[in-house]
């Protein structure tokens, strides 16, 4: 039996259970405990320390889970061995060809130390993580069924409290109208394969979100690119384009779009509907961004009336991109259509983060939350417009709010995609611009986030430039 003496105490604050785990952990950084050394059976600890083997059962689980101790069946538990404790230095690798892939591998989660000015979210911290904490605790702590699978188009509550807001902006919908999704992504991807089929032509914004031009790439549809201008699509490059092409759909994001940072003009709003009627093709409205906006809009979903357009949302941007919850809004048929495909491909979306997310949005606090990130976010453009002019690095557009900057790169400072991979070096991470544009030609584009621009390496690097 182990060579190990461990003082258990009911009186404390600590559990048993983690009191078991802490005293194990502990034996073995001390070398008290020999890497393969057997463990006392469950029966036997219990008996020799006068606790319930219940409790030491879920100790041992919690260990082996660790890695801490191994498990063979009929023999016991045995202690694993002691990973070797040294400094790592990570080192990032640079690609040979930055793509759409490596974009999403390198940003997503990159290291800690880095600076992230290239980023698709704002700084963790700028989320209520205290909230989210206790709605966890309170979701645990409530007489909720957590383990079946729930409803396939999402939580109900979650729904209803969605309807209600969609009918403040103007858009009168009803809970059966709204799917939930595992985000927006999710929720792009189901709009590609209910509304459309392999072969078809689509529209995207150029530039656009690079996820959705690789979930097109990946289900077989022909992506045409539309070119931006600050207040939306260019209408007449969108006008040649329906003449030369049948295109089935328009995946555009029309606020705060993501890479440009820039927003449909009522006058473009109105005369992209009017193409999408003539021309008989579906549009799904990626507001992903939805609530950050400091200035008044009309979705396209409330002009159209969800005739022809599906509207997609999340609160990745405005409670926590770590609970994957998005939403789609359409009429009865397309909600339908894609509610099938959602259960084909991967069943109901999570009830308990859709639990945590109607938590978060009725506990009181969120519009009050809601407008202090909307106003950090016009203070951090300012202060990254400032940064950029101070360097000579010229905007798409200064809109306000949002989290994205499109600036352009003068040739003489060099390629994106070569300054994204000298950057590395320097542990800051880039969003060279050719990432957000379909089949990726080259662009003296870049996408900045102004959530990262106050940090010291970002203004060394653009300084470097500049030389």
């Amino acid at each position: 039996m182990p060579s190990m003496n461990i003082l258990l105490d009911n009186l404390l604050d600590t559990p048993l259970v983690a009191q078991i785990t802490s005293a194990i952990r502990q034996a073995q950084a001390d070398g008290v405990l020999k890497a393969g050394e057997r463990m006392w059976s469950i029966r036997g600890f219990a008996a020799h320390y006068g606790v319930s083997t219940f409790t030491v059962a879920e100790a041992y689980d919690r260990l082996v889970a660790e890695g801490v101790l191994f498990a063979r069946r009929g023999d016991g538990f045995f202690l694993s061995e002691r990973p070797h404790q040294k400094s790592v230095s990570i080192t990032l690798p640079i690609p040979h060809a930055a793509n759409a892939f490596w974009l999403a591998d390198s940003l997503y989660e990159p290291p800690l130390d880095c600076a992230k000015p290239g980023s698709g979210w704002m700084h963790y911290d700028w989320y209520d993580q205290d909230g989210i904490r206790t709605a966890l605790r309170l979701i645990a702590n409530k007489q909720h069924t957590l383990s079946p699978y729930g409803d396939s188009k999402g939580l109900p509550g979650l729904r209803e409290w969605l309807a209600r807001a969609m009918t403040e902006e103007s858009l009168e919908v009803s809970a059966p109208q709204i799917l939930l999704t595992q985000g927006a992504s999710q929720a792009i991807t189901l709009a590609i394969l209910a509304l459309t089929k392999p072969g078809d032509t689509v529209l995207v914004d150029d530039p656009g979100y690079f996820g959705l031009h690789s979930a097109l790439s990946i289900h077989g549809r022909h992506a045409i690119g539309v070119p931006w201008t600050p207040s939306g699509p260019d209408i007449a490059l969108l006008e040649g384009i329906l003449q030369r092409h049948t295109c089935k759909a328009f995946f555009t994001n029309p606020w705060l779009q993501n890479p440009t940072g820039a927003s449909y003009s009522p006058a473009v709003a109105h005369k992209v509907l009017r193409l999408v009627e003539q021309n008989d093709m579906w549009l799904v409205e990626n507001d992903v961004s939805q609530g950050l906006s400091s200035r008044p809009r009309v979705t396209l979903a409330t002009l159209d009336e969800l005739r022809r357009v599906v509207y997609v949302g999340s609160f990745s941007k405005t409670l926590a991109p770590s609970l994957r919850v998005g939403f789609v809004v359409a009429n009865h048929a397309v909600i339908d259509a894609l509610t099938h495909h959602k259960m084909m491909l991967g069943l109901t979306s999570s009830e308990i983060t859709e639990r945590v997310a109607l938590q978060l949005l009725t506990e009181g606090k969120y519009r009050h939350r809601l407008a202090s990130l909307r106003e950090r976010l016009v203070q951090k453009k300012e202060a990254g417009l400032a940064l950029l002019d101070r360097f000579g690095l010229k905007v798409f557009t200064n809109q306000s709010g949002g989290p994205f900057l499109w600036v352009s790169i003068p040739p003489d400072v060099g390629c994106p995609i070569k300054l994204t991979e000298e950057a590395i070096a320097k542990k800051v991470m880039l969003a060279p611009g050719a990432l957000f544009r379909v089949n990726q030609p080259p662009t003296p584009w870049m996408r900045f986030n102004v959530a990262y621009l106050d940090d010291p390496r970002v203004a060394s690097l653009l300084e470097s430039w500049s030389r």
